[in-house]
């Protein structure tokens, strides 16, 4: 393998937008507001509380993202959920998936075990990811990659000399970026035999996630944007900008510090606030609201913002 390839666990990384400074303006002194946006109307649904949302989180010391319409709070020591409407509200019960299989590493292999904590896929694997859309991405111990599904057959061969470096190199929406020439400069997207999705090759290729995937070139003619699953590209950014994800119809794009909120038709929705930051690499949207983190005045604080670009963060 060219390069090595190393297991990051539990690392989180916070990232920032910076650049020159967006104006807010305080409503009170717990939600601001974004001034900056490319679209002349905006028109936002909103199956959610702002302002409840906001009272409902104020002095919190710990928060997590919507999911299943809640989201988790810790405040005074005392865990709670709260609804869309900022109403205190039961966990919701979820049913975890019985057939759900967990990589695990054991004796110098990487292997799999059920939830009960059976080993259902030999541990042999010199590398391995988690499942993903049924699909898992194996190593073996020349360094090559191939793929194997949940009954630890080798669906796609060893055929691959590395393991792209691009988000996309599990499976989402049945396809995943793998090198095409073993020197981690071209990626294109398979299916789960391993047949060639489409002609194309990018330098970057992301995961697909609402029917779209981020990808990009480098170099001369280079260009960026999103693609479809027969690999048109339909929303094309401006030069420089790399994008995201989608997640809940929006997603983020970026030029060094400088941050925009895109939706499906490639509209920007406003400049992301230089006085957020987020985990992971990028925004992420869940049901309407995306969790983000205060930095400057409010450095420490947690809190949500909407896809107009208004944010309320915990007060104190």
């Amino acid at each position: 393998m060219r390069k090595s390839i190393l297991m990051i666990a539990a690392v989180v990384m916070l990232m920032g937008c910076g650049g020159k400074k967006a104006q807010t303006e305080s409503v009170d002194a717990v939600i601001a507001d974004s001034t900056v946006t490319d679209s002349a109307a905006v028109v936002v649904e909103k199956p959610y509380d702002f302002e409840a949302i906001a009272k409902a989180i104020e002095g919190c010391e710990y928060l997590e993202n919507f999911s299943h319409g809640v989201a988790r709070v810790k405040k005074d020591g005392q865990n709670f959920y709260i609804d869309l409407h900022g109403n205190i509200v039961e966990k919701p019960k979820v049913e975890e998936d019985p057939d759900r299989l967990t990589c695990e590493y054991e004796d110098g292999k990487y292997g799999y075990k059920d939830s009960k904590g059976n080993v259902v896929i030999p541990f042999k694997f010199h590398f391995a990811h988690n499942f993903s859309d049924g699909m898992a991405i194996v190593v073996n111990e020349s360094g090559e990659v191939g793929y194997i599904n949940t009954k630890g057959e080798l669906a796609i061969p060893y055929q691959y000399d590395t393991m792209a470096e691009s988000d996309g190199n599990d499976f989402h929406e049945g396809l995943c970026a793998v090198v095409v020439d073993g020197s981690h400069e071209w990626v294109s997207y398979v299916d789960k035999t391993g047949k060639l999705a489409f002609e194309g090759v990018f330098s970057y290729g992301g995961d697909f996630s609402e029917g779209l995937a981020a990808v990009g070139t480098t170099g001369e003619g280079a260009r960026s944007g999103y693609i479809d699953r027969s690999g048109k590209m339909v929303i094309e950014l401006p030069a420089g900008w790399w994008g995201r994800k989608f997640t809940d119809g929006v997603a983020q794009t970026q030029k060094r510090d400088s941050c925009y909120i895109i939706d499906k038709t490639g509209q920007r929705l406003f400049k992301v606030n230089n006085e957020i930051t987020y985990t992971g690499d990028a925004i992420r949207y869940s049901e309407g609201l995306a969790m983000v983190y205060g930095k400057g005045k409010y450095e420490k604080k947690r809190g949500f913002m909407d896809k107009t670009g208004r944010i309320t963060f915990c007060q104190e």
